[in-house]
């Protein structure tokens, strides 16, 4: 049970740097994409490692981790990171 939970971690961790990741690009962070570079070096090694050590039964926690992981990226860069464009009202 712990190694499934450690996998789920892992990956959900990973993927959502990568997904993060993704949206510095797009939007232009610089600073916050060099410092997600070496998060997602810790994540990769992590799951690596791990999915070494247990094989293909793994298969279902990656998947399971890499869920959570994308959208728990794509809510919090939105929520928190993304600048929303000025919105122009008009007056009449």
């Amino acid at each position: 049970m712990f190694q499934s939970l450690q996998l789920v971690l892992a990956t959900a961790f990973l993927v959502a740097m990568r997904g993060f990741q993704s949206q510095n690009v797009i939007h232009g962070n610089y600073r916050l994409a060099v410092l997600t570079s070496f998060a997602m070096a810790v994540g990769e090694i992590t799951l690596i490692l791990n999915v070494v050590n247990i094989g293909w039964a793994s298969a279902f926690w990656v998947g399971l981790g890499g869920a959570i992981g994308i959208c728990f990226a794509m809510y919090t860069h939105r929520k928190y990171v993304q600048k929303k464009p000025a919105t122009v009202t008009s007056q009449a």
